[in-house]
């Protein structure tokens, strides 16, 4: 069942002749999590804007359990690649203050939930650390048990792991995975990435975004069975067709979308 949906959308932003969408239409399922790749520019992180309430559509419908989404609520939680901590906070205090700003929890009932979330995240140890004093990997753990913390029906991932080394990225990921299916509620994510292996691992399905002005070009599904095992899941012949026929999409309108600004001249 679709829980967000967006019908022929658009947005261009004041002072822009250019749309950063346009057209755009797609539904997210219940519980699902959706992966939406694309070049820069495309419209994915304007696309997050606008399903968390940030920014206004120019035209076309958003909307959310059948509401029309005309501001952030508690319904969404975001999470942005710059990880989005108060520097002046410890990271306990920093999930403390989303579980009491949402009505969640507050005092020592806050602290509690809140020592468990980082617990889930390996980072116990460090509560008492400033973002500051943690890893650009340890930042971005606060910031998704953070998140988690709201106990949102919908989670919109903005590149949250572009910044992270390889390493924290891979256990960024399977840590995504976990909170993401919690205790068989499953949540539903809406995940920006430019990174092509990443939505294969983690998603149901695959948006494949146009240069901009964005707007989808093809969903693909994501055939491979959960939990899915990296070592295994790259050997499989399905995994190389998709990979490629992601990249061959991309490849041939990021082509055309130079062909169309020198005036069809060619590169």
């Amino acid at each position: 069942m679709a829980l967000l949906n967006l019908e022929s959308v658009a947005l261009t932003y004041p002072g822009d002749e250019r749309p950063a969408v346009e057209n755009l239409s797609l539904s997210i399922n219940q519980g699902e999590l959706l992966a939406v790749v694309g070049p820069s520019g495309c419209g994915k992180s304007s696309t997050i804007g606008l399903l968390a309430g940030l920014t206004p559509a120019t035209s076309g419908l958003l909307t959310l359990n059948d509401s029309p989404i005309l501001a952030p609520g508690p319904d969404r939680a975001v999470v942005f690649q710059d990880y989005s901590l108060f520097p002046w906070m410890t990271a306990l205090d920093n999930i403390i203050f989303a579980l009491d700003e949402s009505g969640r929890a507050t005092g020592k009932t806050a602290s509690e939930q809140a020592k468990k979330l980082l617990d889930m995240v390996g980072l116990s140890s460090y509560s008492h650390k400033y973002p500051s004093e943690l890893s650009g990997g340890m930042r971005q753990r606060v910031a998704i048990a953070r998140a988690f913390a709201l106990d949102a029906p919908v989670y919109l991932m903005d590149e949250p792991f572009g910044a992270v080394d390889a390493k924290n990225r891979v256990s960024l990921q399977d840590l995504l995975l976990k909170l993401w299916a919690g205790d068989g509620n499953k949540k539903t994510v809406f995940l920006v990435t430019h990174d092509i292996d990443e939505a294969l691992y983690l998603a149901d399905r695959i948006a494949v975004f146009t240069p901009g002005p964005g707007r989808v070009l093809k969903i693909i599904d994501v055939p491979f069975p959960r939990p899915r095992r990296r070592f295994f899941l790259v050997q499989d012949p399905r995994y190389i067709e998709l990979r490629n026929e992601i990249l061959s999409l991309l490849q041939k309108e990021i082509l055309a979308e130079l062909q169309q600004v020198e005036g069809g001249a060619g590169i």
